[in-house]
C-alpha cells in the first residue's frame, strides 16, 4: 500500500512540476508578448480537471453518511468560486498595464470591474445553496434537504474557494512561489510520517487519527521550516527567518488540513476517499495544500502586499 502511494505521489508530483514549468514559460512577457498566456492559465486548466474528481470523492464520503449532493451543482459552483478571484486580479493587471494587451481583453477587463467582481464568490455560494436545495427537492423529497444543502456548501468551499487562493498568488509571484508553498506543505507531511514512525509515542489526537503523534507533528514542523529557510536562499524577496517562519506556519496548517480530511473519512466510515486501490485519492493529495492556501495568500499579502 505504501509503495503504491509513493509511486502515485511521485507521478502526480512530476506532472505538477511539468505543469508549473510550462505555466511559467508560456506566461513570460505577458501581456506585452504575443503568444503568451496569463500567469496561472495552466493551473486553472489543471484544477478544472482535478476538481470534478475531488468532488466525486467528496460525494462518495457524504453518500456514506446518507447525504446526497449534486455533481453538477457542486462542480459548477466550485469552478466558479475557484476562477473568479483569478479573473478579478487578472483584469486589474490588464487595466494597470494595458500596453501590449489586445483592446478586446482590456474592454473585457473594464466590464469585469463594473460588475464588482468581489461580490461574485458570495453570489455563487448563495446560488449554489439554492440550487442544491432545488436539485434535492425536485423529486418531491423533504427528508435530508438541509443535510444536502450543508454538504453541498462543504464541497464548494473545500474544493472551490480554498484552492482559489493559489491563483492570485501565481499572478503576483512566479510559479516557483506556488511550488515552494507546496514543497513546505508536503515536506511537513513526509517529516511528520517519518518522525512519527521513528520516535512517535505520544498520540496527537487519538480519537481522530490514532496513527498521528506529537513527535510526528513536531517533525513535520521542523521539516517544513527547514525547507522554507532553504528555499529563501533562492529568493531575494525573503530572509531566511521569513522562510523558516512561513514553513512553520504552513507546515502546521497542512497537518491541520490532513486532520480535517481524517475527520471527514472517519465520519463516513471509510479508510481511503479514492476509488483506485492503494491510492488514497485526490482528496488525500490535496487536503494539506487546500488548508494552507488561504494562510499562504494572506501571509504574502501582509508581508509583500
Amino acid at each position: 500500500m505504501l509503495k503504491l502511494r509513493l509511486i502515485y505521489g511521485l507521478l502526480f508530483g512530476a506532472l505538477l512540476l511539468t505543469m508549473f514549468y510550462f505555466d511559467q514559460a508560456l506566461s513570460a512577457g505577458w501581456p506585452g508578448r504575443t503568444m503568451s498566456f496569463p500567469p496561472g492559465t495552466l493551473m486553472v486548466l489543471s484544477l478544472i480537471g482535478i476538481i470534478p474528481l475531488a468532488t466525486a470523492e467528496m460525494r462518495r464520503l457524504l453518500k456514506s453518511e446518507g447525504v446526497a449532493i449534486s455533481m453538477r451543482v457542486c462542480v459548477t459552483a466550485s469552478l466558479l468560486c475557484m476562477i473568479w478571484p483569478w479573473l478579478e486580479q487578472l483584469s486589474q493587471t490588464l487595466l494597470d498595464h494595458p500596453n501590449g494587451a489586445s483592446p478586446i481583453a482590456v474592454r473585457v477587463a473594464m466590464w469585469f470591474h463594473t460588475v464588482k467582481p468581489h461580490y461574485l464568490v458570495p453570489t455563487v455560494l448563495a446560488l449554489g445553496l439554492v440550487a442544491a436545495v432545488v436539485m434535492y427537492s425536485r423529486n418531491q423529497k423533504i427528508d435530508g434537504a438541509m443535510a444536502s444543502a450543508g454538504g453541498s456548501l462543504l464541497a464548494i468551499v473545500y474544493l472551490g474557494v480554498m484552492p482559489g487562493f493559489f491563483l492570485p498568488i501565481r499572478l503576483t509571484h512566479s510559479a516557483g512561489m506556488v511550488v515552494s508553498i507546496l514543497l513546505m506543505v508536503k515536506g511537513a507531511d513526509m517529516g511528520a510520517y517519518g518522525m512519527g514512525r521513528w520516535l512517535g509515542k505520544h498520540k496527537l489526537i487519538a480519537w481522530l487519527s490514532p496513527g498521528k503523534t506529537w513527535e510526528g507533528f513536531v517533525g513535520g514542523l521542523a521539516a517544513a521550516g527547514l525547507i522554507g529557510a532553504l528555499l529563501s536562499h533562492f529568493s531575494p524577496e525573503f530572509a531566511w527567518w521569513e522562510g523558516l517562519l512561513g514553513g512553520l506556519v504552513l507546515g502546521a496548517a497542512g497537518q491541520m488540513g490532513d486532520l480535517l480530511e481524517s475527520l471527514l473519512k472517519r465520519d463516513a466510515g471509510v479508510k481511503d476517499s479514492g476509488l483506485v486501490p492503494g491510492f488514497g485519492g485526490v482528496l488525500d493529495m490535496l487536503d494539506s495544500a487546500l488548508f494552507a492556501a488561504p494562510l499562504a495568500y494572506w501571509m504574502l499579502k501582509l508581508v509583500h502586499g
